[in-house]
């Protein structure tokens, strides 16, 4: 019998707390739609701090992807060889003393464990040819760029080695350049003129779109060794090469070798900094995860002014309706209710600002990558799954935190001074 009252007791507070919280949530939604306007402007700052973080980890989320995808797109065999040592975290010098040449470039490439090689020279520079001028980025390489990037040239041919032995004017045009320059016209055989230099067009590419961070349809090919003699340049910028055997044998290999180029002797640095695409991934990852970190930061200042203005509203509300508390604990409510009316009203508050923030943030993260994708292809549109958890958790957490204090302002009240108060 005692068992059976006691069991008949838990299920009929169950009930009686089910009815409260609905109850509470009930009087929370009337008092929220009796103040439309102060509901929505309170909300605002939630809204935007919620969209903001949303926003921000997902177009990071796509950038992260978009990068670590273009630099994994070249194979895992990649190795690349900059300028300057390295510094104690692997990491070369902002400041580094440049060492490379086309004396390196020629010895790797006879080597059986280089399956392709590139050596860079770089310039942003303007191209004119048949009355037409445009900025295009002028690389100067080696035949076997068109290894790394997979394609071959639409007309023509692509750059040979013996253009770079002989240091020729000879240039392969980006598919836009082409079409900039000649139109309808074929290019091949026409002459370009690139820092008052005259250069034959013996290729075309076909249109690439971007890869590895750059429109290539940009560009302008041109022989590594003519583009150092073009822009004065002693020194090559980088080498890249894909590697015929594991790359971290491949390491200690171009090490030996460019040590013995470069005289050094033993015990001294090396005056060269040896890359893989895994160093590349990790430091992109860092990169991106630190941008992430710091912006999502400044969005969560919107969310705390946000919560602010919330407990703000709150106290006005809690001295508009000063009669009512007071009338309510006349007929028995406690001191619990009242608080829990107010803490369940600013959870609902923030909880809609963080439905509605959300969804905001999802739908401005997808137009903002559709307008990247205009200019950039390979962005994807991804929702940052952390992003979505943590604006639910903290709409929730602020609606609770900076719904307390005026809820204990209210509970606290007492009953006759409150029914006294006009």
């Amino acid at each position: 019998m005692n068992r059976c009252r006691i069991v008949g007791q838990r299920q009929t507070e169950k009930s009686s707390n089910n009815m409260r919280l609905r109850d509470l949530v009930s009087s929370a939604l009337q008092s929220l739609r009796r103040t439309k306007g102060r509901s929505a402007l309170t909300m605002l700052g939630i809204i935007i701090g919620i969209m903001s973080v949303i926003l921000v980890l997902s177009i990071g989320e796509s950038a992260q992807r978009f990068i670590l995808g273009q630099i994994q797109s070249f194979g895992s065999d990649l190795v690349i060889i900059l300028n300057g040592p390295p510094q104690g975290d692997g990491v070369p010098s902002a400041f580094t003393t440049e060492s490379l040449t086309i004396r390196d470039l020629k010895a790797l490439r006879t080597k059986e464990w280089v399956r392709a090689i590139i050596g860079a020279v770089e310039q942003n520079d303007e191209v004119q040819a048949n009355g037409q001028i445009t900025r295009v980025k002028v690389t100067g390489t080696t035949p076997d760029e068109i290894v790394f990037y997979e394609l071959e040239p639409e007309r023509g041919v692509f750059l040979q080695w013996e253009d770079v032995d002989e240091r020729s004017k000879v240039a392969v045009l980006g598919y836009e350049v082409a079409v900039t320059l000649f139109g309808q016209t074929d290019p091949l055989g026409q002459v370009v003129r690139i820092n008052r230099q005259n250069f034959r067009v013996v290729g075309v590419m076909p249109r690439s779109g971007t890869r590895g961070f750059e429109n290539i349809d940009k560009n302008v090919y041109i022989p590594v060794s003519s583009a150092q003699d073009l822009y004065n340049r002693k020194y090559l910028m980088a080498m890249t090469f894909k590697s015929a055997i594991p790359v971290g044998e491949a390491i200690w290999r171009v090490r030996d070798e460019l040590r013995d180029l470069h005289n050094i002797s033993l015990g001294d640095e090396d005056d060269f900094n040896v890359q893989t695409q895994e160093d590349f991934v990790k430091s992109a990852s860092e990169i991106t995860n630190i941008l992430q970190i710091l912006l999502t930061s400044i969005a969560a200042i919107s969310l705390l002014v946000g919560g602010i203005g919330i407990m703000n509203i709150m106290y006005v509300t809690v001295t508009e309706r000063t009669r009512e508390i007071g009338l309510r604990k006349s007929i028995g409510a406690t001191n619990n209710d009242i608080r829990g009316q107010f803490i369940v009203e600013a959870m609902t508050l923030t909880s809609i600002g963080g439905v509605v923030g959300i969804t905001l943030g999802v739908f401005f993260t997808w137009l903002a990558i559709q307008g990247i994708s205009t200019v950039q292809t390979g962005w994807t549109f991804q929702v940052s799954t952390r992003g979505v958890v943590l604006g639910l958790v903290v709409s929730a957490v602020i609606g609770l935190v900076f719904g307390y204090f005026p809820a204990r302002r209210a509970a606290l009240l007492n009953p006759i001074e409150a029914l006294r108060r006009e």
